[in-house]
């Protein structure tokens, strides 16, 4: 009975340090992003290398990857494109639909302000 209870505690064990998803090097760009916020640009190629990854290895996308990587695309001024990676991770995440329809709205507002901005006459 003993070596069965030892068993099943190792096979519960290596289920618990398996990962399901591929995060690449996720970990790593947060901390640099955080560190270094001007350098936006290799954090959203880091973010798209995991996209890229997980796809190319049908393997699915971790959570919040695609929101994360929509909602740098917003702060870069990217509304239209980071509207599709709102919905992608809504489709993929059920869980997260309530947030992604707001962050949508925020995009889409931000898209409209955008192009309704008077434009300003230079001074010379």
């Amino acid at each position: 009975m003993k070596p069965l209870i030892v068993l099943s505690f190792l096979f519960f064990l290596s289920g618990c340090a398996q990962t399901q998803y591929n995060w690449g090097s996720y970990e790593k760009n947060l901390y640099n992003h955080y560190c270094n916020p001007a350098e936006k640009a290799e954090y959203l190629e880091g973010l798209k290398e995991i996209i890229e990854d997980a796809e190319s290895s049908n393997a699915k996308i971790p959570p919040g990857i695609f929101a994360e990587y929509g909602y740098t695309l917003l702060e870069s001024g990217k509304t239209m494109d980071s509207i599709l990676f709102f919905k992608k991770e809504s489709e993929l995440w059920p869980e997260s639909k309530f947030l992604m329809k707001k962050m949508i709205l925020i995009a889409e507002k931000s898209n409209k302000s955008v192009k309704t901005a008077p434009v300003k006459p230079e001074l010379k």
